[in-house]
């Protein structure tokens, strides 16, 4: 059994977005983003990788095929892997989400 807490990734950061290993599992694994007020992840997909995205803290708003849709603390948004994830926070305070990757993303190789 592992634990880890958020309290241990690093705070917000005006320069640069934080995106980062939160837990591995043998079949999951777990990254954890931070998105100060203005930032936004680049669009980009998981691959075979199927993504669950649960807001911790803070407000921000996905881009879909159907227009934008707000996404703040308490929603969770399923992704497949083909699925395009746009997120910015267009808020006044730090968004904080929790990305579940099954299998982990980015893949391992086979050794």
């Amino acid at each position: 059994m592992d634990i880890v807490r958020l309290s241990d990734v690093p705070a917000y950061d005006n320069e640069k977005l934080i995106a980062q290993p939160l837990i591995d599992g043998s079949k999951s694994n777990v990254r954890v983003i931070k998105l100060s007020p203005g930032q936004a992840l680049p669009p980009h997909r998981h691959g075979s990788s199927d993504l669950m995205l649960f807001v911790v803290e803070g407000e921000g708003v996905l881009q879909t095929e159907n227009g934008t849709v707000a996404f703040a603390a308490g929603a969770l948004a399923y992704f497949q892997g083909d699925e395009e994830l746009r997120v910015s926070n267009q808020g006044q305070v730090g968004l904080t989400m929790l990305a579940f990757l099954a299998p982990p993303f980015p893949p391992r190789s086979k050794t």
